[in-house]
């Protein structure tokens, strides 16, 4: 039987008017699916080849552009507070909860922290959550004390560089090609942003409210941009059962290296209810 697979962009509408773009990967008959939460840089249109890969395996995936970033509304590269991150998350989650029978939050670096803090605030309604190369802990990693109280006292709009490679994310050239001509790519960030940061940081520093939800952590073999042995400190802090895949890939981006199929044939198997492998 072959699956049948199509794509839509749909839009979340937030409490303060915000238009968010949702990006949905559809697969005929299927009843599970991964919502992803994006990177710093990157948005849904960098899973172009994930949804397919996953719809054709049977798993919807639904990614939500964070608002100021890719298709969504909202100053460029500006986050106002950790709460409407997260309360945007809340709300696209809520669309797609009774849809499904088993949903699996996926947050990709950045997007780690964001989950991370999601969790932070109680138990989530999803069945897993995946922390793939999670920016857990990189604040405190990179800054003492005293740069992260000015970091947290940052405001408004000005905009500062992301000071990050395009090489750190894949030394594949096609992808490469892909990342210089994106013109969604964000290359720079307010300094509003650059403290809702490390205020999700501090959401989930002092620990999880408990519950028994499975956390899984997916992790290169190489990455330029996360410090691994932070993040998976900070993990096992916060899930000590928590259980890691290494993938066999030179970059931080894995759905952008050699080890992409493998990644999605684990993350099918897990969202699907199997073994994971």
């Amino acid at each position: 039987m072959v699956t049948r697979t199509s794509f839509s962009l749909d839009h979340v509408c937030t409490g303060d008017g915000t238009e968010l773009k949702l990006h949905c990967w559809h697969s005929s008959g299927a009843d599970v699916a991964v919502f992803y939460i994006h990177g710093i840089q990157s948005h849904g249109g960098w899973l172009f080849e994930t949804g397919p890969a996953l719809a054709a395996r049977g798993v919807e995936l639904h990614v939500l552009d964070r608002r100021g970033s890719g298709r969504s509304g909202g100053p460029r590269g500006h986050l106002p507070s950790v709460d409407a991150v997260l309360d945007d998350c809340d709300a696209a989650l809520a669309r797609l909860r009774p849809r499904y029978r088993r949903i699996v939050v996926v947050g990709q670096s950045f997007g780690g922290s964001v989950l991370a803090a999601w969790r932070a605030r109680g138990p989530l309604p999803v069945d897993a959550l995946v922390f793939c190369a999670p920016a857990l802990g990189q604040q405190r990693r990179r800054h003492d004390d005293t740069a992260l109280g000015e970091l947290r006292r940052r405001a408004g709009l000005t905009m500062t560089p992301v000071r990050l490679k395009d090489e750190d994310y894949t030394s594949d050239p096609r992808y490469l090609t892909l990342l210089a001509a994106d013109p969604l790519m964000l290359r720079s960030i307010t300094d509003r942003t650059r403290a809702v940061m490390v205020e999700l940081e501090d959401r989930y520093v002092a620990g999880w409210p408990p519950h028994d939800d499975p956390v899984f952590l997916a992790t290169p073999a190489q990455d330029r941009i996360i410090d691994l042995p932070t993040a998976r400190q900070v993990l096992t802090t916060l899930a000590p059962s928590a259980t890691e895949r290494k993938f066999v890939a030179d970059g931080h981006y894995i759905e952008f290296t050699d080890a992409r199929r493998d990644y999605w044939d684990w993350l099918a198997a897990l969202v699907r209810g199997g073994r994971e492998r």
